[in-house]
């Protein structure tokens, strides 16, 4: 494997400035191109994806009309979420003011949507006002449903010994049972969903920093950890799980496939998981059930997300399947909504199980710009989304591998002498370091 020295460290980070430069430079391009759209164009969130497209938005068509939709005053930088449970970042070092970032020139609603008839081009707001659109895009992200696990409410994360890294407190009191864990061992179990999830690595990261605390610390042997996912496969990609396994096994984690959380008895610490086995008889697939109990001392769970109801009532959600009546029905490609062509959708919120992370956002914002301008010209969108996704999966304190893949499953490395399945500390600092400022200097501004 080739080694990277200082000089080869500032090649990468100067070709990612490059990159970056390239993308302002087009922009500036495309203002001239699109300077004749005045169209009105409602994007529905305030988050990752719906600002940094308005900001692309603003510089690459400065005559539209563009609003944003969004109830909420932070934004929550959201893959340091992990850095809080790993003692690295506070909360307020992910915390910003949507006042701060969403650009100038773009109407900021503070409201959220109450219900959308596409065929009017109308959405009603929580006030009960109605506001009219050209085009719509769909950026409100996923909500989370710690309450479809029987004995659970979203009050209970963080509280206690159950908690998530899908919010602040629950982020908070994870770093302090990693600690804890740590110094004292006990019994720790962490639960996966085995519906679509945001950064589906994030469970496997806390799993793997946890083991770490305790082996550094000299109380390994005092720790008894295991992971159970819902999903037949510890992760969706074959090359990383297999990776993940063999790291699994190398450090003594055990984990469970086809057990899925569905009950916690708070006052006995029992996890009920739903084990499922599937079998064929007569030449027909079928599906056996049980339910195992599992005693806890601490307890991380990833909850079920889905998108708002707002959308399937009105008819843009997926119809058929597992994600029927939940995520935005699309094109995955073009990002633009099956059936109704003056609609597209970015982010968390889209119909396919891959591409809930911040990775996978900053590869869909050009796309749909430019899939907007197209369409909004009469033309058929010409961008594609290759379903590029990444996750930093961080192994140990200092190690980390960068994993990236696309539509197939298969490796897809940014920088390619990185090796797709190599853990190294390069990895670990663009984390820690370097992530943050590309995407709240860069991203944000839709300019990386």
């Amino acid at each position: 494997m080739q080694s990277i020295d200082r000089r080869g460290v500032l090649k990468i980070l100067g070709a990612a400035g490059l990159a970056a430069a390239g993308v302002a430079g087009a922009s500036k391009l495309n203002a001239g191109e699109n300077a004749d759209i005045r169209a009105n164009i409602l994007i529905i969130g305030g988050g990752l994806g719906g600002i940094s497209l308005a900001a692309k938005l603003r510089r690459d068509m400065p005559n539209a009309e563009l609003t944003v939709l969004d109830k909420d005053e932070y934004f929550y930088y959201q893959p340091g979420f992990t850095l809080i449970a790993a003692g690295h970042y506070l909360p307020e070092d992910i915390t910003y003011e949507k006042s701060n970032l969403i650009p100038d020139g773009v109407k900021w609603i503070k409201q959220n949507a109450a219900s959308i008839d596409p065929g009017a081009n109308s959405v009603k707001l929580e006030d009960g006002s109605n506001l009219n659109y050209d085009y719509l895009v769909i950026a409100s992200g996923a909500e989370y449903e710690f309450e479809s696990v029987k004995g659970l409410s979203a009050d209970d994360i963080g509280s206690d010994n159950v908690t998530s890294i899908y919010t602040i407190p629950g982020a908070v009191a994870m770093s302090g049972i990693m600690k804890k864990v740590g110094k004292e061992g006990g019994k720790i179990v962490f639960s996966d969903n085995k519906t679509p999830m945001k950064c589906s690595g994030a469970n496997k990261k806390v799993t793997l920093l946890t083991e770490d605390m305790a082996r550094n610390l000299g109380n390994r042997d005092k720790l008894d950890i295991s992971i159970y996912s819902g999903a037949r496969t510890i992760f969706s990609a074959p090359v990383y799980a297999k990776m993940i396994e063999g790291m699994l096994e190398e450090r003594d984690v055990k984990y469970f496939t086809s057990h899925q959380l569905v009950e916690v008895d708070k006052s006995a610490n029992i996890a009920v998981f739903e084990h499922a086995m599937p079998y064929r008889e007569n030449g027909e697939n079928k599906l056996a059930k049980e339910l195992v109990e599992v005693k806890f001392d601490y307890l991380h769970l990833v909850p079920r997300m889905k998108a708002s109801k707002i959308y399937a009532d009105a008819g843009l959600s997926v119809e058929k399947g597992d994600a029927a009546g939940n995520w935005i029905s699309l094109t995955r490609e073009t990002l633009q909504h099956s059936k109704f062509k003056n609609i597209f959708a970015i982010g968390d919120v889209c119909g396919f199980p891959a591409g809930k992370t911040g990775a996978s956002i900053r590869k869909m914002y050009p796309v749909l710009a430019q899939n907007l301008a197209d369409v909004i010209k009469g033309r058929e969108p010409s961008a594609r989304y290759g379903g590029y996704t990444a996750c930093p999966l961080l192994t140990k304190f200092g190690k980390a591998v960068m994993v990236e893949f696309n539509w197939t499953g298969k490796p897809e490395p940014t920088i390619a002498c990185m090796g797709a399945t190599r853990e190294s500390y390069l990895n670990w600092a663009m984390k820690l370091y370097m992530m943050k400022p590309m995407v709240m200097q860069g991203m944000i501004r839709g300019l990386a």
